[in-house]
Parts: structure tokens; sequence; C-alpha cells
């Protein structure tokens, strides 16, 4: 092959000789215009640029594009982000409020609660108080009245002893010391009034005896004894009783006082602790109704965002789309102009600016020739050999050489542009469905991306929850444990506490006994056997110190037990309270936590099927984006490569072509030199 033609196609080859002999032929002739031509040229030029524009219009469209799905799924995954939150926050704000109604109604109860019991022990102390009063008085008039009774008995036992009468008795240096403290008798509330009236006629007869008038009744020395006797009786009876009934009634206010201090303690420290929670369910919610309105302002500003880039995307394309259609339009109208032109004016273009065979032109044609001859000599080229055995004929013919030379380059531009625009449409097409099919491949496989992370996170949350359920049963479990055991120990120490309490109140109540019947019988000796030598007075009197101090320790032993069961059972009332709410609790977080795991299980099961149902689409991308590059990317030479070279050889052949057509070898109108000929 001659220089030029090492490489390449045969009729590229053919090309640029055929070129080269044209540029031989043109060399010879001096150039004119030809206005047909120009206007080809010009509509030629003005359709590539319109082609340009179009690509690069096209270029920065389909980067508009880009930005328009990347800026759409940023703020789609953002937006859903936001609506995630805001339901988080929601649900946030709305179990905080139901534990503030909780909390609220708790407070309000152990308010109320510890309202009543202080009321309670304000008006228990107060009845107390009156009850104890009462009793000092009852008290102070029945000593007074059994150390009375205790001496006139004496005295008159004493007296009657000695053979004096009643009467006589009643005037006795004893009796007349004892005569004002019987008075006290008569004014006293514990007797009856028979028995007073009894007791002031033997003061009657005692005054009616010192005026030296003798009583109309004297009565028996028997009778006044018995009935001294009986209201002494009745007097350490009542005195008795009175004791026991004031014990008893100081020990039932101890014990509900005992009971409501504990209970107003323990409700005031649930009280104290159901304020702090309310204080901090508050602040929760406070907090999370903040973050929500910041939430749903972010939100609607992305959904606004979003709204407003799909309308100006969308507007964008629009546009788009009709600058296509309009430059589509224009193109067809430079192709169809040009058409028009090449079908309609070439025969006229023939008569006004044919060739001018001149007889005194020599023409030297052997370089030509030689050249086309050389290069199908050396190439071997058939079809080159043949051009110039073509070449050489036309050159020789009669007829005009450059219509057969213009025809052959005619043919070879045609056959290169047939082959240009049908490449060219495999480029648009390989270049089309590569770049749709890699965008759907990377949208594909960062939807598997996003899908895959979601389940990863999910599941991740998922197995957490899981193991603080576990956390929280196994603590239930043993929180159920411990109150059992706890319960059980309480149970055994407060049967314990019941058998001390009747033991010390059984032994408290037996020592009292013991001790009244020894003061009685002691106090009633010291009047009736002054000066006896069998008087026993003292060893009663150690034995009654000695039941005293087991008497002090007996209650002192009772009052601390009823104190230790008190304490114990509010102590144990405490933690079981706590317990309970501990409970509550942790059995509401369980509730929570297991309806979470169902959803996000759902979501799991949801996310992977649309990753298998988007693997399935980004295979099918796959394999057909594998048959485009054994289509469009497996040959020897880059299509830019040889688009470049033929639109080289291109240009040359329209530019040997033009040469032909608008300058001369003597370029004149055939006619008009006839004409001036003639």
């Amino acid at each position: 092959k001659p220089e030029g033609c090492a490489g390449g196609s045969s009729i590229a080859c053919e090309m640029r000789v055929t070129a080269t002999c044209v540029f031989s032929l043109a060399n010879a002739a001096q150039v004119t215009s030809n206005p047909i031509s120009k206007v080809l040229q010009l509509l030629g030029e003005l359709r590539g640029k319109v082609v340009a524009e179009g690509e690069a219009e096209q270029e920065s469209y389909e980067e508009f594009t880009k930005w328009c799905k990347d800026e759409s799924k940023q703020k789609a995954f953002e937006i859903a982000d936001g609506q995630e939150q805001v339901e988080s926050l929601s649900a946030t704000i709305e179990k905080a409020a139901a534990a503030i109604s909780d909390l609220d109604a708790k407070i309000e109860k152990l308010t109320k609660s510890v309202n009543q019991a202080e009321s309670d022990l304000s008006a228990a102390t107060d009845v107390r108080h009156n009850e104890h009063q009462d009793y000092l008085a009852v008290d102070k008039e029945l000593v007074e009245a059994i150390d009375t009774l205790g001496r006139a008995i004496g005295v008159l036992e004493k007296v009657l002893k000695k053979g004096s009468s009643l009467i006589q008795a009643m005037k006795s240096p004893e009796m007349q010391q004892l005569t004002s403290s019987l008075s006290v008798i008569i004014d006293a509330t514990v007797f009856e009034t028979k028995d007073k009236k009894r007791v002031a006629a033997l003061l009657q007869a005692k005054e009616d005896a010192q005026d030296g008038d003798e009583p109309e009744e004297e009565g028996s020395h028997g009778s006044i004894l018995d009935l001294l006797g009986d209201m002494l009786d009745k007097a350490e009876t009542q005195k008795a009783e009175a004791d026991k009934a004031e014990m008893t009634a100081r020990f039932e206010y101890e014990k509900l006082k005992q009971s409501l201090t504990g209970q107003i303690a323990f409700d005031n420290k649930q009280l104290d602790a159901a304020r702090k929670g309310l204080a901090t369910q508050q602040e929760v919610k406070a907090t999370a109704e903040g973050d929500l309105q910041g939430t749903q302002k972010e939100l609607a500003a992305d959904i606004k965002y979003d709204s407003e880039t799909h309308d100006e995307c969308e507007e964008k394309a629009e546009e788009w789309n009709t600058s296509m259609h309009e430059r589509a339009q224009e193109i067809e109208a430079l192709d169809t102009a040009t058409k028009i032109i090449k079908e309609k004016t070439g025969g006229a273009e023939s008569q006004a600016y044919g060739f001018l065979q001149m007889q005194t032109v020599r023409r030297d044609y052997s370089a030509v020739l030689a050249q086309i001859s050389a290069a199908g000599a050396s190439g071997k080229d058939k079809k080159l050999s043949a051009l110039a055995v073509r070449v050489k004929a036309a050159l020789a013919s009669s007829a005009d050489p450059f219509a057969k030379v213009k025809g052959l380059i005619a043919e070879m531009i045609e056959k290169l542009e047939k082959q240009a625009a049908e490449e060219a449409a495999q480029k648009e097409f390989c270049d089309t469905e590569t770049k749709k099919s890699t965008d759907k491949k990377e949208d594909k496989e960062s939807e598997i991306e996003d899908l895959s992370a979601k389940i990863d996170k999910a599941e991740s949350t998922i197995a957490k929850l899981k193991e603080e359920i576990a956390n929280l049963q196994a603590e239930l479990a043993n929180t159920a444990k411990t109150q059992k055991e706890m319960t059980d120990m309480r149970s055994k120490e407060h049967a314990t506490f019941e058998q001390a309490e009747k033991d010390y109140s059984d032994g408290l109540e037996g020592v009292q006994m013991a001790l009244q019947t020894l003061r009685d019988y002691y106090a009633q000796k010291s009047f009736i056997q002054e000066g006896a030598g069998n008087d026993h007075s003292s060893a009663g009197g150690s034995i009654i110190s000695i039941l005293e101090v087991a008497e002090s320790d007996f209650s002192k032993l009772l009052t601390e037990t009823r104190e230790e069961e008190a304490d114990a059972q509010s102590k144990f009332e405490e933690i079981t309270e706590a317990n309970k709410l501990e409970t509550t609790a942790k059995s509401g977080d369980i509730k929570y936590k297991t309806q979470e795991i169902g959803q996000l299980e759902k979501a799991v099961s949801e996310n992977k099927d649309s990753r298998e149902s988007v693997q399935e689409e980004l295979d099918a991308v796959l394999e057909y984006l594998s048959k485009l590059n054994d289509q469009c990317i497996a040959k020897p030479e880059p299509y830019e490569e040889r688009k470049r070279r033929r639109d080289e050889e291109i240009a040359g052949l329209k530019n040997a072509l033009q040469i032909l057509e608008g300058d001369a070898i003597g370029f004149l109108a055939v006619k008009q030199v006839h004409r001036h000929r003639a």
C-alpha cells in the first residue's frame, strides 16, 4: 500500500488515494466561486454546530438528571429517618404522659392517705389525752377512798376490840382524825348512793353523840364494818379495773400510734419517690415535645425541598424534551434543505458552473496515474488497482473526466457516511444503554446496601432487645423469689411475735394481779396488826419489789417487741411496695420491648423480601451489562479513534468534491463561453 494506507480499511485507503488524485488535478487549475457548493458547505457546518450543541446539552442534562436522582434519594432517606424519629418521639411522649397520669393519681392517693393518717393520729391523741385525764381523776378518788376506808376499818376494829360501843368508837381520837376523810367519800363519784348515805348516817351519828343526843339507830358493829369493807373491796376492784383499762388503752394507743406513724413515714417516702418520678417524666415529656417540634419542622422542610426539587427536575425535563424536539426539527429542516438542493440543483449547477474543456490547456495526469498504479501494485489491493483503472479510463475518456471522479468520490462518501451513521447509531445505543444500565445498577446496589444496613441495624436492635428482655425476666424472677422468701420469713417472724406478745401480756397481767393482791393485803394488815410479832410486811414488801421489777421488765419487753414488730412490718410493706412498683415497671418494659421486636421482625422480613426482589433486578441488569460490554466494548479499535479517522476522511473527500464542484481548472459557465465563441 502507498504511504498513508498502512492501516485501516480498503475504503479509507481508496478515499485517501482518490482525494490525492483530486487534489493533484485541482492544483493545476485556477479557483473561482460556486454558490451552490458554498450553500451546501454552510448547511453542513450549521448542522454540525446544531448536533454539537445538542450533545453538549445532552451531557449537561444527564449530569442534572443524576443530581436530581441523588437529591431525591438522599431526601427520601432523610424523610424516612425523620418520620421514624417523629414516631419514636410521639411514643415517648405518649408513654411519659401515661406515666405522669399514673403518678398524679398515685400522689393524690398518697396525699389523702397521709392526711387521713395524720388526722386519725391527732384524733386518737386527743382521745387518749382525755381518757388519761379521766383516769387520773378517778384514780385519785379511788386511792384516797381506799386509804381512808382502810384506815377507818383499822381504827374501828381496834377500838371495838376493846369493848367500846360504836358511838364510843366514833368519838375516839383516831376517828376524829378520819372524819374529814370520810366526808370525802360522800362526795366521791365512784361509790353507789346507798353506800354514801350509810356513811353519811354514820357521820351524823357521831355528830349527835358529840351534842349529847342519842342516835335514833346505832346499828351493829358488824354491819358498819361490813359496809366499809364492802366499799373498800369495791374501790380496790374499781381501781384494778381502771388500772387495767388505762394500761390497755395506753397500749392500744401506742400500737395505733406506731402503726399510723409507720404508715405516714412509708407514705411520705412513697410520695417523695412519686414526686421525683413525676418531675423526671415531666422533663422527659417536655424534652421529647421540644425535639418533636424541631424534628417535625425539619421534616416539613425536607418534604417541601423534595417537592420543589421534584418540580424543578420535572420542569427541566420538559424544557430538555422541548429543546431536543426543536433541535431535531432544525436538523430535519437542514437535512431536507440539503437533500432538495442536491436533488434539484444538480443539472442547473452543471449547466451554470460546468467544466469548460479548453483545447489549449494541456493536462498532465501522469503523476496521478503513477500514484494510483503504485498504490495498487505495492499494496496488492484489487480495489485500489480497480480504482486506478477506473480513474485512468475516466481521464482518457472524451467526456468530462471530473464528473467521473466526482462520481467515484460521491460513492465513497456515501459508503463512509453510511458506515459512520451505523457506527454512530451503535455507539449512541451502547452509550445510552450502558449509562442507563450502569445508573440502574448503581441504584440497585445502593438500594441493596441501604436495605442490608436497615436489616443489620434491625437485627442488632432485636438481639439487644431480646437480651434486655432476658435480663428483665431474670430480674423479675429474682425479685419474685426474694419477695417469696421475705414473705415466708415475715410470716415466721409474725408468728414468733404473736407468741411472744401473748407470753409477755399474760405474764404482765399475772404480775400486776399478784402485785395488786399483795399490796391490798399488806396495806390492810398495816392497820390491824400494829405491834404484832408475826408481821410479815417486810417480806411481803421485798416480794412486791421483785414483782415490780418483773412488771417493769415485762412491760419494757412487751413494748420493745411490739415496736420491733411494727418496724419489721413497716419495712416489709415498704420493700413489698417497691417490689410491686419495680415489677410493674419492668413488666411494662418487657411488653413494650416485645411489641417493638414484633414490629422490627416484620420490618426485617419485608426488607429481606425487598432485597431479594432488588437483587433479582440487579442480576438481570448485570447480565444485560455483560452482553452490552461484549457488543460495545470488545472491538479491535476504539470507536472514538474510528470516528476521528472517518471524520477526517469524509472531510477530505467533501473538500475535494467542493473543489471539483466549486473551483475550476478554468471554471467557466459552459453556456456563457459557448455563446461568446459563437
